[in-house]
Parts: C-alpha cells; structure tokens; sequence
C-alpha cells in the first residue's frame, strides 16, 4: 500500500518499493494532518510524460480517504509525478508535486498497458455503487429487517458453555449471527464478525443484579414567622443549613379614608339620640357597670342636665320602675299527668299574678350536672304566674331538678 502524508500544501510519500505490470493490485492511504483539507472533495493524481501520450490517473478519494483495488491504478515502469487537490465551492487546494519511482517487473511477454477509468466514470461508477447500496438499504427497511418484524432482527440462536462449543456446534454462521456463551446469567453474546472470520465477544447485554440502596429520607420544609427555613428528616441525616427567605420590606401603602366615629358608627346601626346624649352614655357606663348589682336592685339613675330635651320619651322611663328577683326548683318527682304535656306548681313568695317574669336556668358551674340542667330546661316551653306561686309546662318529662331564676320588672 501507497502512504501518504498532507500537511497543508505540503506532500510526503511513504511507500515500499513499487514494480511495474501489476494489474488490480495497488492501493492507497491518504493521512492529512490538521484540519485545512476538511471540507474538500479530495482527488489524487499520478501523471507520467507530456502531451498527448502521457499517462494520466486522476481517482477520488473514498470516506476513509483510500484508493482501493477496484480504481484500477495499474503504474507502468519509470517516474510518475504524484500530487493531491481539493475541491470546494468558492476554493481550491492543491499540494506541491513528488516523484515515485517505478521499477520494471520481471514479467515476459507482458499485457498491454490498461488505461484507467476516467474522471466520470470513476464518479459515475461511485454514484452506481452508491445508488444500489441506498436501494437495498430501503429494500430491507420496508421488509422490516431493520426492526425485527421479518424475524431477523437481534435474535440468540442459542446457549453454550464454551467459545470452544460455539465455533464446534456452528461451522457456518452468517454474518451477524449471535449466541449466548456461559455456565449462567449474565451470559457473554458472541456475533460472528463476517469480515474477521471470527466469533466477537461483545459482552453481557444485561449486567447482574445490583445491590440493594441505603433507604432514603424524606425532608420536610418548615418556614417561622420570621422567615426561616429549616428542614427536618425521617432518616436521621443531616438537615440543610436554615435560611431566611423573607424579602425586602415594602413600601408603606397608601393612607385609607378615616373612619367613622363612635357615634357615627351607632347612628348608622340606629342610635337616634344627640352625639352629646351619645357621649354621655358612654362616659356614664364604668360608673353603672361599678354600681350594677346581679340581683337588679339598682335603677339606672341620670342626673339632671344630661339628657337634653326630647332625648327620651317618657314611657320609656316609667317613675318608680323596679325590678324583683326569685328562686324556684322544680323537682324531678313533681310532676304531673300521665303524658305529655307535663306540668307542676311551685310555691314563689312574693310572686304577683300580674308579673311577667323574666326566667333563666341557675347553673351549678359542674360541667356534668350543667349539662343535665340545660337538656332539662330546653323541655320547657310554658310559665303562667299566680299569687305567690308559678305554674310551668314541659313538653316532656325532664328527669332531673331544675333550678330557676325569675326576674321580674314593676312599675
């Protein structure tokens, strides 16, 4: 094989020694050195004499940058002149020339020199090779040997123990042909090189079983009040470092429209009295609410000069108005008829038949018993006053006492 060696524009050729009168039998290797070629479609050029004589090969180079058998590059004896060019659209490159010496051979009574293929039909023949190579790749694409549907895709023709009982048990695979050769899983795949005539070990195609993983943990994010976040974990490992994520303070928001006053307030929720009649309730209601005794027995008193004139009727201030307060229990076994609804009588002294009492359960400040007393009182749904006793109905029987308190109001 002809080597030879670009760098540049410049040409190096390395080659043994070349004899005359072979036929289909040379070869040659391009090795280009940097990047300045790349790009070029790249042609080699053995020339030999001037003028209409002379002898003239001018062969492209293939993917791998080779001339191979199949050019024809058939040199007769003395000194051919050898350079490469390269072209581009818009350049052109082309190397300095070196000589190569061919010697004779010892042939005797040899052929006629054979003109290589021209310039076009070197590409035309290129083109032909490469059109029916596109043919057969659609051919077997649209037959779907490429995706297994015609059954020759990946496919393990079978198990042996040995490389030795793989070649002994298949004298002539095909090219591609593979098999699994081990004593157990992961087995080695062996495809036959049909270009190396060999069996290719290519490996397990699936590794063993790793083991297991450390468990992991889950992270759980807490953000404070502040700002800080901070993490905690279900497996015990280290937490990330806390950090802030508030931002910037903003900007103060625009002021909002002032709002009502106290007596503006009540005046819209109904008040019809002056906002100094207002004010001067509002001043009046620690002193009241000092004074005020849970019994009723203190009447809320104005002194003169607060009220302005028309501020309140006088019937809503009746003279002499007071208040009354008692105590009754009604028992558990007290009362009477056979169904509902239920009634009992109990003696209230001083209890007036014209009042009209206010009544209220007394609870006992026990949670339990309290209990039983609200579900008893809400049984209630009638009371009728007489002189110095009160009436009260059930709708059902309540089961346990039911302490009373009665407010009553008089003129």
């Amino acid at each position: 094989m002809i080597e030879l060696y670009v760098s540049g524009q410049n040409l190096r050729i390395y080659t043994p020694v070349i004899a005359a009168d072979s036929l289909n039998y040379l070869t040659a290797k391009v090795w280009f050195l940097g990047s300045e070629w790349d790009g070029y479609t790249r042609w080699v050029h053995f020339r030999k004499g001037e003028g209409p004589g002379a002898l003239v090969y001018d062969l492209i180079l293939d993917g791998e940058d080779r001339i191979t058998e199949d050019k024809s590059l058939n040199l007769t004896s003395g000194e051919w002149t050898v350079y490469l060019t390269g072209v581009r659209e818009g350049g052109r490159l082309t190397t300095a020339p070196v000589i190569v010496t061919v010697k004779e051979s010892g042939l005797i009574d040899a052929p006629l020199h054979e003109m290589p293929l021209s310039v076009a039909e070197q590409i035309a023949n290129d083109a032909a090779r490469a059109l029916a190579c596109a043919l057969a790749i659609k051919s077997d694409a649209e037959a779907g040997r490429f995706d297994g549907r015609d059954g020759t895709g990946f496919v393990i023709g079978g198990y042996f123990e040995t490389p030795a009982a793989l070649t002994a048990a298949v004298a002539d695979p095909a090219p591609g042909e593979a098999y699994a050769v081990g004593l157990a899983a992961p087995y080695d795949i062996y495809i036959w090189d049909a270009l190396g005539k060999s069996w290719v070990n290519n490996g397990p195609i699936q590794g063993a079983r790793g083991e297991s993983g450390v468990p992991g943990a889950t992270f759980r994010p807490r953000v404070d009040p502040d700002g800080n976040l901070s993490w905690t974990n279900d497996g015990g490992l280290a937490n990330p470092e806390t950090r802030n994520i508030r931002g910037p303070a903003g900007q103060n928001g625009a002021r909002g429209p002032a709002g009502a006053s106290a007596y503006e307030a009540a005046a819209g929720a109904g008040f019809q009295g002056t906002e100094a009649t207002f004010n001067a309730a509002l001043a009046a209601m620690p002193s009241h609410a000092n004074r005020h005794l849970p019994g009723g027995a203190d009447p809320i008193t104005v002194k003169s000069g607060n009220l302005e004139n028309g501020a309140v009727t006088a019937e809503k201030l009746a003279p002499g108005a007071v208040s009354a307060g008692y105590t009754a229990t009604l028992a558990a076994d007290a009362w009477q008829g056979t169904a509902a609804p239920w009634s009992q009588t109990v003696a209230v002294q001083g209890l007036l038949a014209a009042d009209t009492p206010l009544i209220d359960l007394a609870l006992s400040g026990t949670y339990s018993d309290d209990q039983a007393r609200l579900s008893d009182f809400a049984r209630l749904y009638r009371a009728v006053t007489a002189q110095n006793s009160l009436t009260v109905w059930a709708a059902s029987r309540p089961t346990g006492a039911v302490p009373l308190r009665i407010l009553c109001i008089r003129k």
